[in-house]
């Protein structure tokens, strides 16, 4: 059980980690050499480290502390990248903690056995690597590092930990240079450097080849780095390459070409990001590219090349990029250099960091968000036929791989199961027991007609209906789903603009990194009464109705979003008893079980009952009042002040005489006037 938890190393990554154990609600030591400044540093970081201000409370900051360290049942070291300084603190470590307590080393690719081989039996017993990746919040893939002293019940419950509590997925890594992500990050980007610095490649060509495209993220290759920070990946390359002295490949790590342009950006003080300048550069609201010849930034160019055009028509990644690999222009040629020697080198890599290609596979995926591993992607185009292109373009395919194909076994993936090149044969693949395929007691709506799939649950022999709510979900027939004889849950999926779906469900089970917000016209306002106003009021019956109308407002008419499933219970989506999952992966099966347990429990759908409450016309005069002083002093403009006047009027419950409760659908007939309304500033 980790009840306290101590982060020694409040840099960004030390600070996002301790912030992160604060967002699962664990409360947190983190200690630094100068913890003068670190709150505020982590409440004001962009992109939010918290799920919420309040929740920097679990977070107590102050010097390096061996009584801390020794209250904590999981100690993270998370200093600078310097073994000797790690191995260090990690004797300190063994000397102060408790018996039984887990230590782990956040590196993103130093030797962890070499940290612990001193320590105590115990401490090894409890130790392994961890590699975050940054930001701790947002960022999908942990790889965790056990050694040979590592007790595997201990690598099992962290794992288990970090997927249920923390909301990671969780790849177990051999302790090898860089790990598995990093490890073929650093070579295929150095891999592309090399090439593209060869030859007349535009940044802005390279990046529209090696993104999309090819089935990677926008970031692609130059933004990606100025992300990163060009010292940061320099030095991770550097470092790579002195510890891989077996690695065919590790030459292109410290490629001159690359080299020479890298010492030109850093002397310059173009780090990227950080600095404001990188590759790329913003000059007021224009953004700059740097000319590769010259040295110098222009204005940004798109690509010319014909393909380009032609490629992005077409939607389907397997057509799409056997499109693009057979172009004769610098797109297919770049992209058969990246696809090719990115598939080659995975391939030459088992058994060294990897003994399985599923591991290859989800670390590529969720730690730089791929759309598909170097082993999904080879089943994709064809393993015998792109074998045979790889070959005839110079990319060696590891000889397990034509073993594999000698064999008459075509794939690395079939039906369930994966190749394993130590038995020559198929094996099951790893599957998260709370992943949901298939299912025949509740019934999962992922998008058409909501009125139908009402009408089956209420006709068939499901025990519920889970609505899986996220970008583009349709909110008609909503009071449907309030009413439905059996439950209803809202899985909700990151950001979508269906509040109002969510909410009429019976209850919502919400991934932490929930994006939600309130359009008006289907039910939300509606919802927002309910759950905000209507509630306040029947707490404290004589209470003034006004803030919270005020307060439901603002949320609507400023079109607020919120920034985390805990924001989104702050501004009323979420009541109390609506579930939030840490792992976005396991919503679906939490949802599942929610219907399961309301069922068993005998469900029966909320009455039809005058619940909530309408403020009246003297609150809807006092709130419009207050709208026309600030449109009078050029606070808002005359159509925001008017949509404003507008929704008021319906959260008031229209001109009623006086307060009085009524009948949701009464607000739900209200709230069918507002659209369309004008748009709100920024909209459109």
């Amino acid at each position: 059980m980790i009840n306290k938890a101590a982060v020694i190393g409040a840099g960004t990554m030390g600070a996002g980690i301790a912030a992160h154990f604060a967002n699962a609600g664990i409360p947190v030591y983190l200690m630094d050499i100068e913890p003068k400044g670190i709150m505020d540093r982590m409440r004001k970081h962009k992109p939010p480290m918290f799920f919420t201000p309040d929740v920097a409370q679990l977070v107590t900051v102050g010097p390096v502390n061996d009584e801390w360290i020794a209250a904590a049942d999981w100690i993270i070291e998370a200093i600078f990248e310097n073994l000797d300084a790690k191995r260090e603190l990690v004797a300190r470590i063994d000397r102060a903690r408790k018996s039984g307590s887990i230590v782990t080393s956040n590196t993103s690719g130093l030797p962890i056995a070499q940290l612990s081989s001193d320590a105590s039996a115990d401490f090894r017993k409890h130790f392994l690597g961890t590699h975050f990746f940054n930001p701790p919040r947002y960022m999908k893939l942990l790889e965790l590092i056990p050694t040979p002293d590592t007790s595997p019940e201990i690598t099992a419950f962290v794992r288990e930990f970090a997927e249920h509590r923390l909301g990671k997925s969780v790849v177990v890594c051999k302790d090898t240079p860089n790990f598995i992500a990093n490890r073929l990050a650093s070579m295929g980007g150095a891999t592309l450097m090399d090439f593209v610095l060869a030859r007349d490649y535009t940044i802005e060509e390279v990046d529209a080849i090696a993104g999309p495209l090819i089935g990677r993220p926008k970031t692609a290759a130059f933004r990606l780095i100025d992300l990163v920070g060009l010292d940061v990946s320099a030095s991770v390359q550097s470092n790579l390459h002195g510890l891989i002295p077996h690695d065919e490949s590790r030459d292109v790590l410290v490629s001159p070409r690359f080299e020479e342009l890298r010492k030109k950006q850093i002397d310059r003080g173009r780090l990227g990001d950080k600095t404001r300048q990188g590759f790329y550069r913003k000059d007021g609201k224009t953004i700059e590219t740097l000319d590769l010849s010259t040295g110098e930034y222009r204005p940004r160019q798109e690509p010319e090349i014909a393909s380009l055009a032609e490629a992005a028509k077409i939607p389907n990644l397997s057509e799409r990029l056997r499109f693009v690999l057979a172009q004769d222009d610098k797109a297919g040629a770049l992209a058969r250099h990246v696809v090719y020697h990115a598939l080659g080198y995975a391939s030459r890599r088992v058994p060294e960091i990897s003994d399985d290609v599923i591991s290859i596979d989800r670390a590529t995926r969720w730690g730089f968000s791929h759309d598909l591993g170097p082993f999904e992607l080879w089943d994709l185009l064809g393993v015998n036929a792109t074998a045979d292109a790889m070959e005839a373009n110079g990319v060696a395919v590891a000889p397990w791989v034509r073993e594999m194909l000698a064999r008459g076994n075509g794939s690395f993936y079939r039906g369930g199961e994966m190749y394993d090149m130590q038995s020559k044969s198929y094996v099951p693949t790893p599957r998260d027991p709370k992943h949901i395929a298939h299912d025949d007691e509740v019934l999962f709506f992922h998008g058409g007609n909501l009125r139908d799939a009402i009408a089956e649950v209420e006709r068939g022999h499901w025990k519920g209906l889970v609505i899986v709510v996220g970008p583009g979900t349709p909110s008609d027939a909503l009071m449907s789903v309030r009413f439905c004889s059996k439950p209803v849950v809202a899985a909700v999926l990151g950001a979508s603009d269906a509040a109002d779906l969510a909410m009429s469900a019976s209850r919502i089970v919400a991934a932490s990194e929930t994006y939600l917000r309130v359009i008006p016209g289907a039910g939300g306002c509606k919802e927002l009464v309910r759950r905000v106003v209507s509630r306040a009021m029947k707490q404290t019956p004589n209470a003034d109705p006004l803030p919270y109308v005020q307060n439901v407002l603002e949320t609507i008419a400023m079109m607020k979003v919120s920034s985390s499933a805990a924001d989104a219970r702050t501004l009323g989506f979420l009541s109390d008893a609506d579930r939030i999952v840490m792992n976005s992966d396991h919503v679906l099966y939490e949802a599942k079980q929610e219907v399961l347990a309301m069922a068993a429990d005998g469900y029966a759908p909320p009455p039809r009952e005058k619940n909530c409450y309408a403020a009246g016309r003297d609150v809807y005069a006092a709130i419009k009042t207050g709208i026309h002083m600030l449109q009078q002093g050029g606070y808002v403009r005359a159509e925001d002040a008017q949509r404003s006047a507008r929704l008021a009027r319906v959260l008031c419950g229209g001109n009623l005489s006086s307060p009085q409760w009524v009948d949701e659908q009464y607000f739900v007939d209200l709230e069918c006037q507002l659209s369309p309304l004008p748009a709100a500033r920024g909209e459109g």
